[in-house]
């Protein structure tokens, strides 16, 4: 009885590995997605708690540190923002990249197992031939 083995045998690790990193960047877009969302969040904390306390008054000077401050901390929640946008679309293309690269590993798959099939749908039809002929030479 001879051993199975797959013709594509190479193609289909290689597809396992490709898959295998899509799916680990896709990971990896994830947590930076979240991180860029738990930062934004944090700079818009700060942003809040800076105009709740206001600008002071009296002092011009104080008045213009205080409102350069609550620009500073503006900008940094657009510069927040713009980050998790930017980490949401890589998630989507990363996704879309696992998911092709997931589909081309399950078509291969499919394809070995047929071809599993087929191959062992020959080893038992050569077992019965053979078992056929063992059983006609003792008949004669």
């Amino acid at each position: 009885m001879s051993r199975y083995r797959f013709r594509l045998d190479s193609v289909l690790r290689v597809r396992r590995v490709q898959e295998e990193r899509a799916r680990a960047q896709l990971a990896k877009a994830r947590l930076e997605e979240v991180e860029a969302r738990r930062a934004t969040e944090v700079r818009r904390r700060r942003l809040r708690r800076s105009l709740d306390v206001g600008l002071p008054s009296g002092d011009p000077a104080d008045w213009k540190v205080g409102r350069d401050r609550n620009d500073r901390l503006a900008a940094a929640v657009h510069a927040s923002q713009a980050a998790e946008l930017h980490a949401l679309e890589l998630t989507a293309r990363r996704l879309g990249e696992w998911e092709r690269a997931a589909a081309d590993l399950r078509a291969l798959e499919r394809l070995d197992e047929r071809h599993r099939e087929q191959w062992r749908s020959e080893q038992l039809r050569e077992e019965q031939r053979t078992l056929d002929e063992i059983s006609t030479r003792r008949r004669t």
